[in-house]
């Protein structure tokens, strides 16, 4: 942006040098840092952290010079991202696994569900406040949502989009490589939010200068020495006190109701409103030695909720 705004006055070239190196990086990293579902192949923290560089930079450019320069058409899948921000979002807060770290696509209920958030109140929401945008971002919004590409398998599960005391569920069964040295071993981690509160949580970033913290993904990498990085940090099953296996590729199985709310910000699911996720996590733990002999364990994590309030359960 300061490069744009000293372009004509810069008798350097150093200007135009920089755009031209920062665009190509912003294609290559940015905009393929979103999945073909549009999740962040990162986190859910970093989600905030790129897409905001990458939502200035293409502002920036169309109001200068007229042109986004394929910013926001390199990835064709880029403007699902905003489908990611609303689901891994609980009525406490995020889905933070991992590391913690405006609309362009004609999808009025992204703008209108960030005006509901509580960093709504930024330069940003002033910038590109769109006046002609109104009404409920959750009217015919599913409460579930399955995201099911391969290396960012997770679902998000929810009462209500409204109610700060409805249940949330969200959990992951992805990949555990491929995060830039940001991600935990965590297949078939969760979070769960009821009655206004996080009742399993995630413990976040370990310290970002600690010894070999972002070196490597590799089995043995001092990244999961880490308590917060290992699996025994995370809300998922523990064997033998072993890490999960780096290289595994855990598959899942989800289906929901479909129910969707309506305008109305006061909602009760039905009593057969409900959803599920299977998570195979087979060979997740084939590095386990299981006392006399190695082999694939197969376990699988069956979540199930039905979501009237006076019933939840699992």
């Amino acid at each position: 942006m300061g490069a744009l705004a000293i372009l004509g006055d810069d008798t350097t070239g150093n200007a135009a040098t920089l755009l031209g190196q920062t665009i190509n990086n912003a294609k290559q990293n940015c905009a393929l840092t979103v999945t073909s579902d549009g999740t962040n192949n990162e986190t859910a923290n970093y989600w905030y952290f790129a897409t905001t560089g990458h939502a200035e930079l293409a502002s920036s450019l169309i109001t200068a010079a007229g042109s986004d320069f394929g910013l926001l058409t390199t990835n064709p899948n880029f403007n699902l991202t905003g489908l990611y921000h609303m689901y891994v979002k609980g009525p406490t807060s995020l889905f933070d696994y991992g590391d913690h770290g405006s609309s362009q696509y004609n999808a009025p209920q992204y703008a209108l569900f960030q005006r509901d958030q509580v960093d709504a109140a930024e330069p940003w929401s002033m910038f590109w406040y769109d006046p002609s945008i109104s009404g409920a971002f959750w009217n015919g919004l599913p409460l579930d949502h399955g995201f099911s590409f391969n290396g960012d398998q997770w679902v998000s599960m929810r009462s209500s989009w409204t109610d700060m005391n409805a249940l949330y569920v969200a959990m992951k069964g992805s990949k555990l490589q491929g995060r830039q040295a940001h991600g935990d071993l965590d297949c078939g981690d969760f979070v769960l939010d009821a009655l206004g509160t996080r009742w399993a949580g995630e413990l976040g970033s370990g310290d970002y200068l600690s010894t070999g913290y972002f070196d490597s993904e590799a089995q043995n990498a001092t990244r999961w020495l880490y308590y917060r990085k290992r699996t025994e940090g995370q809300n998922t099953i523990l064997v033998d006190q072993q890490n999960q296996d780096v290289t595994a590729n855990p598959k899942m199985k989800y289906d929901s109701s479909g129910t969707a709310q309506g305008s109305s910000t006061i909602f009760k699911p039905s009593s057969d409103s409900t959803s599920f996720v299977v998570y195979d996590l087979k060979c997740i733990f084939q590095r386990v030695n299981m006392v006399a002999h190695r082999k694939c364990l197969e376990i699988d994590i069956v979540l199930l909720g039905r979501r009237s309030h006076a019933e939840s359960g699992f």
